[in-house]
């Protein structure tokens, strides 16, 4: 299965469009349309391919790229959506870092170096969403643990592992408009924002700036989530992402 544009014009046509915070330069892209997976490197001059999966070894694992995450120390941690593995990158090397639990969705880092991964199930027939997830490997052991889990009926049954980890703060948020972001104490969802776009993933810059992706071809910048309403773009790709890391 390959991608269903063309990529030389999907560089082309790659658009960089308003300033990121703080001092980032670049954003890397999970390029949603690509198989194997491959990773977009958006600059505020030019789009490359960061990296390109090889075909995989083994059937147990998707040759895909739908979330990715950054180390304090340079490595890229990443993961297909659709298996139960998460990876590394380091040094345009590849190598599994843990496999088990529950289809990893999506991958973070927190400022200390923690790993943390959404687990969840995709349900069968018409049966609802199951409950959610949240591991973490520690950094320094690699002592993978399950943090928390919570109720879908405490959001709506709309959490498909859209999440983000500040200093220890988990945070999840639901797909459908109108989209919610919620901070997770004790298991317990309490609502931070209501956002007016379908979000896919998202990361918390400070406290009240949010980076989203739409799911689609956008990602859009909210400054202040006491005006939720306003918000600007800052990259917008002719082919599907999912999910992107922000990059000094």
């Amino acid at each position: 299965m390959r991608p269903t544009f063309s990529f030389f014009v999907s560089l082309a046509l790659f658009t960089f469009c308003s300033q990121l915070p703080g001092s980032a330069q670049e954003v890397l892209i999970a390029d949603g349309n690509a198989w194997p997976g491959r990773i977009l490197s958006q600059n505020r001059s030019s789009t490359s391919v960061f990296w390109e999966r090889s075909v995989p070894g083994s059937d147990r694992w998707v040759p895909k790229v739908q979330s990715l995450a950054q180390t304090p120390d340079g490595r890229i941690i990443f993961c297909s959506g659709l298996d139960r593995s998460v990876w590394e990158l380091y040094a345009g090397r590849e190598r599994e870092l843990h496999f088990g639990g529950g289809l990893v969705r999506q991958v973070r880092v927190d400022t200390n170096g923690d790993i943390f991964w959404s687990g969840l199930e995709t349900p069968i027939d018409n049966n609802p969403l199951p409950d959610g997830f949240l591991y973490r490997m520690r950094h320094g052991t690699n002592n993978v643990e399950t943090l928390l889990t919570f109720s879908q009926d405490l959001v709506g049954r709309d959490w498909w592992g859209a999440f983000d980890v500040r200093q220890g703060e988990v945070f999840v948020a639901t797909r459908s408009l109108p989209t919610r972001v919620y901070r997770l104490v004790n298991s317990i969802p309490e609502l931070v924002v209501t956002l007016p776009t379908e979000l896919a993933s998202f990361r918390i810059i400070d406290g009240q700036q949010f980076l989203v992706s739409n799911g689609n071809d956008r990602l859009l910048r909210f400054r202040d989530i006491t005006s939720p309403q306003t918000s600007e773009l800052v990259v917008q790709t002719p082919g599907r992402f999912v999910d992107f890391t922000v990059r000094p």
